[in-house]
């Protein structure tokens, strides 16, 4: 006869799995990427490597768990619509600004997050690749809102976003890297975090305020 499952096995089980999940985040954190291996895992969750074959079946699928729980735009998407609708009223004047900065204070808080960013742009990875291709799925949705406030300019709020994007990838991965300062800018005191967010949306309030100009221009 079958064996029973109880809510005692079934905690058990919840547990163990987050446990090993955890322990993908705090071999990111403190190793890196290169020793996400199925021993090194089981050996930090302190659990059976069996347990990550039964519970994820592959080592690859317990690290993309990870991952898509930890991904800021992977959060993003599970409400994507909700954003989409709470924002198109104004054609999304606050969508750049909301995503961005949201971005700037998960990559500080979560430093195991930074790990996965740079693991995207180091190792080619069919994991990372399908994720990003996701993000930018989840990307032209937001622009399609944001679009309009630029039809008929000349402005790119698309390489306006990416250069604001990258500067935000840079800095927070220099921080947690090297430390110090970036135009003598540290971003890791609350005074240089509030210099960066300040200027991160004075950027964007130019940019829509020169679309409203070359609008009325037209």
């Amino acid at each position: 006869m079958a064996r029973k499952i109880t809510n005692g096995d079934i905690r058990n089980k919840e547990r163990t799995k987050l446990k090993l999940i955890s322990a993908v985040g705090e071999i990111l954190r403190t190793e890196g990427y290169t020793k996400l291996g199925v021993n090194n895992i089981a050996k930090k969750a302190e659990v059976s490597k069996k347990l990550i074959y039964r519970y994820f079946d592959t080592v690859d699928n317990l690290i993309e768990t990870y991952v898509r729980n930890k991904d800021y735009w992977m959060s993003i998407i599970t409400i994507d619509k909700e954003l989409v609708e709470q924002h198109k009223g104004n054609n999304g004047k606050d969508l750049p600004f909301y995503t961005l900065e949201n971005l700037f204070h998960h990559l500080m808080a979560n430093p195991e997050t930074q790990k996965i960013l740079l693991w995207g742009i180091s190792e080619k990875s069919d994991l990372m690749s399908e994720i990003n291709n996701q993000r930018e799925e989840l990307g032209s949705k937001l622009f399609a809102v944001i679009d309009p406030s630029f039809d008929k300019t000349d402005l790119d709020i698309r390489a306006v976003c990416a250069l604001l994007l990258g500067g935000i990838y840079y800095l927070t991965l220099h921080a947690n890297s090297l430390g110090g300062t970036v135009c003598e800018i540290d971003i890791k005191t609350e005074e240089g975090k509030n210099r960066i967010i300040k200027s991160l949306r004075n950027i964007l309030i130019w940019t829509y305020e020169e679309g409203d100009i070359q609008k009325v221009e037209h």
